[in-house]
Formats: C-alpha cells, structure tokens, sequence
C-alpha cells in the first residue's frame, strides 16, 4: 500500500471533550467575569463621567432632563462603555481569527470560549447602550442604526447557518 491510502485507512484522533465539571466551572467563570466587568464599567463611569455627581444616578432626574444634562451624561456613559467594550470585542475577534487554523487543547478550547461570551457579551451590551442612547436623544438616526444592524446580524447568521449546513451536507456525501 501507498503511504496516502495507509494514512487515509487510519481513523481519526478521537475528540477531546470538556467534562461535566469543566463545562460547569467555565460558566461560573463567565458569570463571574461578567460581574466583575459589569461592576468595572460601574465604576468607571461613576469615576471618569463628569456629569455622574450632577445627574446622581436618579432615572426620574435623568429622564426629566431638568436637573442634569441627562444627554451628555448618557453620552459619556457609552463613551466611557466603548472604551472598555469595543477594544475587547477587537482583540477577541482578532485571536479567533488568527486562533481558528490552530490546534487547541482542551483546557485551551474552554477558557477560549470563556473568553468569547464575555466579550460577545459585552459587544452587544455596548451596541444595545449606543441604540438605547440613539433611540432615546436623535430618533431618527436611531431608527436607521437599529434598522441596519439588525440587517447585518441577520445577514450574518444566514450565512452562518447555509454555512454550517452545507459542511453538513457534504460531509454526509462523503460517508456514503
């Protein structure tokens, strides 16, 4: 026999799978880095936003607009949200990319996707706190924004999915 026909003829490594415990402790490790996010950008605004003292936190305040500027408080809260937020989701998708052709271990694999719902995480928190911000100061920007990212998304998960079903498709054609 040829050298391909022997290495073709060899099963496959089998798959190194997370085990119960791993898969518990990865989601309380996200949970807890989200906490600690969540109470970071907190503080971080409560820190660096100039109009936090004036505008104290209050909803009835800050909707009322009459007792702080309550536009430019909720624009250095997202401001100071994609400081945190975007860079994050960057660097995620940067290491996913350049991630994705290598071999992982498993531990490699968990903590990897740890990582990815964290920063997936705080992407859409930021995304939903720009619309919020847009919706609720310039309408019909805000409209428009909305409208196109849900395009996009949706987009991205079509391709995403006939992706997916297409590796499917072909790799029941060649078990057959």
């Amino acid at each position: 026999m040829s050298q391909t026909s022997q290495q073709s003829a060899r099963p496959p490594a089998p798959k190194e799978r997370l085990t119960g415990t791993s898969v518990l402790l990865s989601l309380f490790l996200t949970l807890i880095l989200i906490i600690l996010g969540e109470r970071g950008l907190y503080d971080l605004n409560r820190l660096f936003n100039p109009h936090y003292q004036d505008c104290n936190q209050a909803n009835f305040l800050i909707t009322r607009g009459d007792s702080c500027p309550a536009e430019q408080f909720a624009f250095q809260n997202v401001l100071l949200h994609s400081y945190v937020s975007f860079p994050l989701f960057v660097i995620f998708l940067i290491l996913m990319l350049y991630l994705r052709h290598h071999r992982l271990n498993t531990w490699q694999k968990a903590l990897f996707r740890v990582s990815g719902v964290v920063s997936i995480f705080f992407g859409l928190q930021f995304i939903a706190e720009a619309i919020i911000f847009l919706l609720k100061f310039h309408y019909l920007v805000g409209i428009y924004v909305t409208l196109v990212l849900a395009a996009i998304m949706v987009a991205a998960l079509v391709i995403y999915l006939e992706r997916r079903a297409a590796k499917k498709r072909s790799a029941a054609q060649v078990k057959r």
